[in-house]
């Protein structure tokens, strides 16, 4: 018998049905896999444009320290400079105050020697008076003058003869001990400015050590500096570049995502099945409660029903699992049921909906076919859809949620 056009289309229709669910299938699956690429890959961008922010903070505080080090030196050297300048004026003193006192020490030989000439002319002179007894021979010829018909004056001309040259002796010598006295107070005050100068010389010395004592290490820190923000720089280079390549992986990943969303919304039109043909169970409730806390606590009973909403309508929807745990268990799905941190398991064995306002009641209202999302089968926090630059593909915001 022959078969119909439409007995003949029927096998083929079936089949295209099976083969768009399948298709719309793997596209949810590979959303959820690229969304959790992309959040992986957004997590890494986010640390590392921290660590970049943190290595750039670094690097500018230690240019800061370099260029505050490289002002302490230029102090130091400037202050260098004027230790040297003044060094060499004072060994220029030095120098100068020891060719006064090698002057002086000359004058004070010649003084002394002279001194010493003039005490023994005195010496020779008395001794030859004393020797040849001048004075009494004089004095005797000038008395037999006095006697035989001279003066008196004579007699005292020859005793003030004598007198003023044992008188002239005496003040040359002691003109001359004068003089060798002063050129020794000379000579010796000479000697005190020198020590003065010497010690003065010392203290810059001294000065001079500890500048360059410092300069050596300023120099050692602008050194330790220069080599850190040239190691930083290297690590934020290298940072630079990884950073390029997840941008570029968030780019394919966003245009893959865009893709992913269109079979999303195209399976999203397909068959859906009518609330009145889905039995609940018990323990359907308690998952669907359970995943409400993990997923929306913090949001309002409108956000907890919205979210309530979502996994009804995977449940209704021909493009996904047709029960509660196979929609909230499909892999890759909901982050909580893999998650350790705001653990799905732990909050189940705990009936931790239990003593959580609201989370049971949206489970049961969205089971009645109550929803405030239409048919959205999807949500994201609004942040990570503003991370990723997709609030396009938003229809309701509800709380802190996008859903589409």
């Amino acid at each position: 018998m022959k078969k119909s056009g439409s007995e003949l289309r029927r096998p083929f229709c079936i089949f295209l049905s099976i083969l768009i669910f399948l298709t719309s299938f793997t596209a949810v699956q590979a959303s959820s896999t690229t969304r959790q690429q992309l959040e992986e890959e957004q997590e890494k961008k986010n640390n590392l444009e921290e660590e970049m922010e943190q290595n750039q903070s670094e690097i500018e505080s230690k240019e800061e320290q370099r260029s505050q080090l490289n002002t302490t030196l230029s102090g130091y050297n400037a202050e260098l400079s004027s230790i040297e300048n003044e060094i060499y004026e004072m060994e220029q003193a030095i120098d100068l105050k020891e060719a006064e006192i090698e002057q002086k020490t000359a004058e004070l030989e010649e003084a002394k020697a002279t001194e010493e000439t003039q005490y023994a002319n005195m010496l020779l002179h008395i001794q030859y008076m004393y020797e040849n007894d001048t004075t009494a021979t004089y004095i005797n010829a000038v008395l037999n003058a006095v006697m035989s018909g001279g003066s008196f004056a004579d007699f005292l001309n020859v005793s003030e003869y004598v007198e003023q040259l044992a008188s002239y002796d005496k003040q040359l010598f002691e003109d001359y001990q004068a003089i060798r006295e002063r050129v020794e107070a000379e000579e010796a005050e000479l000697e005190a400015e020198k020590a003065s100068l010497d010690e003065m010389l010392s203290e810059l010395e001294s000065d001079k050590e500890y500048s360059q004592y410092l300069i050596s290490q300023v120099q050692s820190a602008i050194s330790t500096a220069s080599s850190e923000i040239a190691s930083i720089e290297n690590e934020l280079t290298a940072q630079e570049e990884e950073l390029a390549t997840i941008n570029d992986n968030i780019a394919e990943l966003q245009e893959k995502l865009a893709q992913e969303m269109a079979l999303s919304r195209a399976a999203a039109s397909g068959t859906w099945r009518d609330i009145s043909e889905v039995e609940f169970s018990d323990y359907d409730v308690t998952l669907l409660a359970n995943l409400i806390y993990c997923e929306a606590r913090g949001e309002s009973y409108e956000g907890m029903l919205a979210v309530a909403s979502v996994v009804i309508n995977r449940v209704l929807s021909g493009n996904y699992p047709d029960t509660v745990s196979g929609v909230i268990y499909q892999s890759g799905q909901f982050a909580p049921v893999t998650s350790t941190k705001n653990s799905f398991v732990e909050a189940l064995a705990a009936d931790k909906a239990a003593n959580a306002s609201g989370c049971y009641q949206a489970a049961r209202e969205a089971m009645l076919g109550i929803t405030n999302v239409g048919t959205c089968v999807y949500f994201q926090t609004i942040a990570y859809l503003e991370a990723v630059d997709r609030l396009d593909v938003v229809i309701y915001v509800i709380g802190n949620h996008g859903f589409y």
